[in-house]
């Protein structure tokens, strides 16, 4: 049975706001999925990264490089890949532990970012998209009048003028949630980050101090 809202059902809406409605959909199914799949990565590689470090320099003052190794993959996220890239150089040097750490750590922030600028130019486009609905509702309206030169039923010209205001708050119902959902996710990729630099800048220092 279809939801309905003052009389009408939620298709009966979505068909009242015209063909921009159709845009504000997509962009809603892109914004969720998006969300969801950042959701789940960000879940993935929830990881305790002081405990990694520990227990990776526990096993290199040890001497014990393949253990040390064999820790930073059991755990997952950007500080666990480059912390086991930099093991990896053990006995190479400093430059190329850093060059290795460089090029991972690139790697790891694509992943971090990734999906944030569909976001942000959902959050951006849906509003406009809206506005659209909402000029070309009025246009329809106008030539109505137009047309019957201005001996019009109130039922006729409503249809122009529901079509600007439902396309209107369909933009503003999928914009204020994705950049919300935007907003949370860049500060837990701010959060991400931070721990990087500084486990990258921690293993650095202790492989260069081995070396």
């Amino acid at each position: 049975m279809p939801v309905r809202a003052g009389g009408f059902s939620v298709l009966d809406i979505f068909y009242r706001g015209g063909p921009v409605m159709y845009f504000i959909l997509l962009c809603s199914i892109l914004s969720l999925a998006v969300a969801l799949e950042r959701l789940f990565y960000f879940i993935r590689i929830r990881t305790p990264y002081e405990e990694l470090l520990n227990d990776v320099e526990t096993a290199l003052r040890q001497d014990r490089p393949l253990e040390a190794i064999q820790i930073a993959r059991r755990y997952r996220g950007p500080v666990a890949n480059v912390v086991a890239a930099a093991i990896t150089r053990h006995g190479q040097g400093e430059k190329a532990i850093r060059e290795a750490v460089q090029k991972v750590g690139q790697e790891e922030v694509y992943q971090l970012e990734k999906g944030l600028a569909v976001l942000e130019m959902v959050g951006t486009v849906s509003p406009l998209l809206g506005l659209l609905g909402t000029v070309t509702g009025l246009i329809k309206s106008f030539n109505v009048l137009g047309a019957l030169e201005g001996i019009v039923s109130p039922a006729v010209l409503s249809i122009g003028i529901a079509e600007a205001l439902i396309t209107t708050a369909a933009g503003l119902m999928v914009a204020i949630p994705t950049l919300a959902v935007y907003t949370f996710f860049s500060r837990l990729v701010d959060r991400h980050l931070v721990n990087l630099n500084k486990a990258t800048g921690e293993i650095i220092n202790l492989m260069s101090g081995r070396g």
